[in-house]
Formats: structure tokens, sequence, C-alpha cells
């Protein structure tokens, strides 16, 4: 059964012949009645402040779970920036090789065309220094040639010979 500190204070005892001073035992429920209230306002409110550092406790878990739920989040999104930047630097790399090849193959192509215009000097320089060659010996031997001797011995008023001759064909 449940006491209140009012039930205590109202409480009836039969009166006996040689029994307990009615203002003594009054006097002590009402001690009883006071201290049972006191003891009942302290238990609400340490019901109370329990209920508040359960309801702050409370919080503090779903500030917690969120907390984690976000950290969660975060981790999923860093591992997935992580692998589109591997992605990504994937095809960079790609396309720094792409490139890399590009500009190797062409400057291969560079090289044999500067490699074909070389072969192709080399060759008309040869045919320029035959050529030349023959022009210089054509020459040389023109001025190796008893022509000259001829011409410079050739006397001005002698008449040539082949002037005479052609007077010759034309008389007969």
């Amino acid at each position: 059964m449940e006491y209140s500190p009012r039930d205590i204070e109202m409480k009836q005892f039969n009166i006996v012949h040689k029994g307990l001073n009615e203002n003594e035992v009054r006097d002590y429920l009402r001690e009883l009645s006071d201290e049972l209230e006191r003891q009942r306002e302290e238990k609400a409110m340490l019901q109370r402040l329990i209920d508040d550092k359960e309801e702050n406790i409370n919080r503090f878990r779903a500030v917690e779970n969120t907390i984690g739920e976000a950290l969660v989040v975060a981790q999923r999104a860093g591992d997935e920036i992580k692998a589109a930047a591997g992605m990504q630097a994937d095809v960079i790399i790609k396309d720094a090789q792409n490139h890399a090849d590009q500009i190797v193959n062409d400057a291969m192509q560079k090289a044999r065309e500067i490699s074909f215009q070389t072969e192709d000097m080399k060759r008309q320089s040869k045919i320029f220094r035959a050529r030349f060659s023959m022009l210089v010996e054509a020459q040389l031997d023109l001025l190796k040639n008893d022509d000259w001797d001829y011409l410079l011995n050739y006397d001005l008023e002698t008449k040539p010979i082949e002037q005479s001759r052609s007077n010759e064909v034309e008389s007969e």
C-alpha cells in the first residue's frame, strides 16, 4: 500500500486504556508526513533531472547517429571522388600518351621527309657535279684545242682558207 503524507497525517488510532500519548503520536506522524513529502518532492525533482539527462543523452545519440551517417556519406563521396579522379587521371594519361605518340609519329614522318630530301639533294648534287665536271672538261678541251693556236696565228691580211674555197666553188 502506498502512503501519502496526507494519509499519515489523517490516520486515526483507537484509544485504549494506558495507551500512548496522543499528542506525541500526532507530532511524530506529522514529522513522518513532512519527511515523506520532502522525499517525494526530492524523488520528483530527481526524476525530472533524470528525464532531462535522458533527453540530453537521446539528443546526443541522435547527433552521434547523424554525425556517423554524415561520415559514412562523406566517406562514400570521398571514395567516389577518388574513383572519378582516378578515371579522369587515366583519361588524361591516355590523352597525353596519344598526344605523345602523335608527336613522335609526326617527328618520324618529318625525319623521313628530311631524309628523302637529303638523299634527293645528294643525288642532284652528284648530277650537278657530273654535269659541271663535263662542262669544265669541255671548256678545258676548247682551251687545249689547236684552233686557238690557229686563231692566235691568224693574219688579218690573209684570206681565210674557207673563204677562198667558197670562192673557188662558186666560180666553177
